[in-house]
């Protein structure tokens, strides 16, 4: 994998770690981890191999703290979405529940999903390399899983939406939008989040038949 050699330079500690865990999300995400060395991570990031074993004892210690902190930047921006508050006897109209499904779907996947190499790492370069990543990675799911969840249950308790299993639902449209971003990443498309969410809010609140 050719990687641009960046010049070293002085950093402060912090600093320096947040620039090698960024530089090991590149590297990861174009390479893979099993195919990507120390060595990359450290052209990347213009600094030697003593430099980063400062911070990290090896390679698999160094996406563990990468998949950690990416971790916990989307539980964080998930969780503090407001909730799903639908005032009892409300009947939106078609139009209304579209467009406040599709600010809902956006808010989401910007939070989880804003970073193309963040997408390609936790939902394809990171799963299966490690059992302490997978961990990790299936605590984002959860959360966000967690978060759609409750938007269905709370719009069916308000009776916006007919009867449904709200975990079979959220997590068969998770694994929809997650398999339309890896194709936008995949084709070196910049992700069009709009269309995205716009598409996924017709399909939850319209279905597929064609209705007058």
């Amino acid at each position: 994998m050719s990687v641009p050699v960046r010049r070293r330079t002085y950093k402060p500690a912090d600093e320096r770690k947040a620039q090698i865990l960024d530089c090991a999300l590149r590297a990861f995400a174009e390479g893979g981890y099993h195919a990507t060395s120390i060595a990359d991570v450290c052209a990347r990031a213009g600094i030697g191999r003593a430099t980063l074993y400062q911070y990290f004892e090896d390679k698999r210690a160094l996406l563990v703290a990468l998949t950690e902190s990416i971790a916990e930047r989307i539980v964080a921006a998930v969780r503090n979405r407001e909730p799903l508050e639908i005032p009892q006897g409300f009947r939106p109209s078609r139009e209304q529940a579209v467009s406040f499904t599709r600010e809902r779907i956006v808010t989401v996947l910007r939070a989880a999903f804003g970073d193309p190499s963040t997408i390609r790492l936790v939902l394809r370069a990171g799963r299966g390399t490690d059992g302490m990543v997978d961990t990790i990675l299936r605590r984002i799911d959860d959360v966000v899983l967690e978060v759609m969840e409750a938007d269905l249950r709370a719009a069916q308790e308000a009776g916006v939406l007919r009867p449904i299993d709200a975990r079979f639902v959220a997590r068969f449209l998770l694994g929809g939008y997650e398999k339309v971003l890896l194709m936008y990443v995949d084709e070196d498309r910049p992700i069009d989040f709009d269309r995205i969410a716009g598409d996924a809010a017709l399909l939850e609140m319209c279905g597929l038949f064609k209705q007058e």
